[in-house]
């Protein structure tokens, strides 16, 4: 790495990523009057702070040591403090776009420093994972945009989800967040309808918001068909996704002849106990509707030392050869990365993100998982870049130990800025800072 995107990694601090949401913030459009008691930017910034210090519930955050109150104003940049119940107003008449837009912002500030350039994967595309995930589950709590799903009892029950779409990378473990499209009521009555439509409109705005970005798509199977790969084609982009035999069944027909014929490529090495084998061939129709949309396809087979079979298989414009199916397939499987790095970060490390925060009328449940998103992703930037924050989470090994450390800190004590708190959250575990 250049030393210049070294430097400016190591100075994308918290402070510093606090100073440009913070101006971002501002910007936001208020809907209220003038008058109003509370600033809209100190509104979301206290909705972010809550989910920055990982706080359990809207309740626990309100009740504030006079030092809480202190590290909110210096640290995050509040002037004044909402209530609970205030906060759940003013949010759920926000529009949820805006904040979307703070995605490509933060994204600026990590193309800027170089580590969008770490993460080019093959001829100067990044692999973007795309996924939904359901935020907020009710019998009875329900507004307009809700998605509704009818259990074997009759019970019918009121959901929100969105579709995630994430920058990740085969050799790094921290994955940068750049969209959160909302599935709405509007999208349809089933969940794969739901997701393909709310996929539509995901696509377009990650064109429009990141024009000179090359993606690589890796989905799963639900998104290989052919007015989905169409849209990607017209973008200039370029994927792999996953596939199912029951769901592609001409394709599997068409590759399995070839196969009889002698047509399938084979490739197979052993490496650390595991051995691996890929069959491919390129140049089929997707299916026997859609002849306009030709594909290439791997098989791939992992096989360890007790004998258990992993097997995976995936479409892709990228030729199939020798050398490029290794590539390929991991950039296939680093589509876990979404359901791992991210989801599972948000639901079981800390960020309690299917916990209900609020639902509101309008918009609030989505504010409230893009904020989290947002805090999720300043806290993966200091984890790529800050060495304070970096060296910390090694010493003290898991990311609760972390936070249970700098909330009790952030309680008891007063600080000028979150380096300082670090700083002292390393003298107390003996850690030296380098």
């Amino acid at each position: 790495m250049p030393k210049s995107y070294k430097k400016l990694q190591q100075n994308l601090k918290f402070d510093s990523l606090m100073n440009s949401l913070s101006q971002n913030f501002n910007r936001i459009p208020d809907h209220r009057r003038a008058n109003a008691s509370y600033r809209l930017a100190d509104v979301l910034k206290s909705a972010f702070a809550m989910f920055s210090l990982k706080c359990p519930s809207l309740l626990s955050f309100k009740e504030q040591t006079k030092h809480e109150k202190s590290n909110l104003r210096s640290i995050y940049q509040i002037s004044k403090i909402a209530s609970d119940t205030q906060m759940r107003e003013i949010l759920d008449k926000v529009a949820p776009a805006p904040l979307r837009d703070l995605f490509r912002r933060l994204f600026t500030l990590l193309t800027h420093c170089g580590v969008v350039k770490d993460y080019e994967y093959w001829h100067h595309h990044v692999i973007v994972s795309v996924d939904g995930v359901e935020h907020f589950c009710s019998t009875n709590i329900h507004c307009q945009h809700c998605t509704t799903k009818t259990h074997r009892n009759g019970e019918l029950s009121y959901h929100h989800a969105g579709l995630a779409a994430v920058m990740v990378h085969p050799e790094y473990k921290e994955v940068f967040p750049l969209d959160f499209e909302p599935v709405l009521r509007a999208d349809g009555a089933q969940k794969n309808d739901c997701e393909r439509t709310a996929a539509k409109r995901l696509c377009d705005d990650l064109q429009r918001r990141y024009p000179q970005l090359k993606m690589l798509l890796v989905e799963d199977a639900l998104y290989a068909n052919a007015p989905h790969i169409r849209q990607l084609q017209s973008y200039g982009w370029s994927y792999v996704l996953n596939v199912k035999a029951d769901s592609h069944k001409s394709l599997f027909a068409h590759f399995e002849g070839r196969r009889r014929s002698g047509q399938v490529k084979e490739q197979s090495f052993a490496a650390g106990g595991v051995k691996h084998r890929f069959y491919y061939s390129n140049d089929l129709f997707l299916c026997d509707s859609a002849t306009d949309v030709r594909v290439n396809v791997l098989l791939y087979e992992e096989e360890d030392a007790d004998g258990q079979v992993k097997r995976f298989s995936w479409i892709t414009p990228i030729n199939l050869t020798a050398r490029s199916v290794g590539l390929v397939m991991r950039a296939g499987r680093a589509r876990w990365k979404i359901e791992n790095e991210t989801f599972n970060t948000l639901k079981n490390q800390g960020y309690h993100f299917e916990h209900n925060y609020g639902h509101g009328y309008n918009h609030l449940a989505t504010v409230l998982a893009l904020l989290m998103m947002r805090a999720f992703m300043v806290d993966q930037i200091q984890e790529r870049c800050c060495t304070t924050f970096r060296q910390l989470r090694a010493g003290l090994r898991t990311r609760a130990k972390l936070w249970d450390t700098l909330r009790g800190l952030f309680k008891v004590l007063s600080f000028r800025s979150m380096e300082a708190l670090l700083q002292r959250m390393a003298l107390l575990y003996d850690l030296k800072i380098e």
